[in-house]
């Protein structure tokens, strides 16, 4: 999982030819999904991996380099797709009212 692709992404392994494909992607574009879905599978099998070698006994730090370049990713995708919940006081109007009839009813 190397970083050096020059802007490219990760798409999958190309079934003819054993080899990996990439593109330049455009944000949400369904060349982006797939590149989200690969890394997310990457990073997953990647994590499966290490725990196991973890979990014998074994030294995963030749997976370091690679650990950092899927979590570098997986940040990445992570932080394309979130979005946070704006602190508005309608958010919380609901859950403060119930809140307090609850504790007005337990006194």
């Amino acid at each position: 999982m190397d970083n050096s692709t020059g802007g490219m992404r990760a798409l999958g392994i190309d079934p003819l030819s054993g080899k990996q494909l990439f593109a330049v992607t455009e944000p949400g574009s369904r060349l982006d999904a797939m590149a989200d879905g690969h890394a997310i599978k990457a990073a997953a099998a990647l994590v499966a991996v290490t725990g196991t070698i973890l979990e014998n006994g074994g030294d995963a730090s030749e997976l370091v380099p690679d650990l950092y370049s899927a979590l570098s990713e997986m940040v990445e995708v992570a932080a394309r797709h979130f979005e946070p919940t704006p602190l508005d006081t309608r958010v919380f109007e609901a859950a403060t009212r119930a809140l307090g009839e609850a504790l007005r009813g337990a006194r």
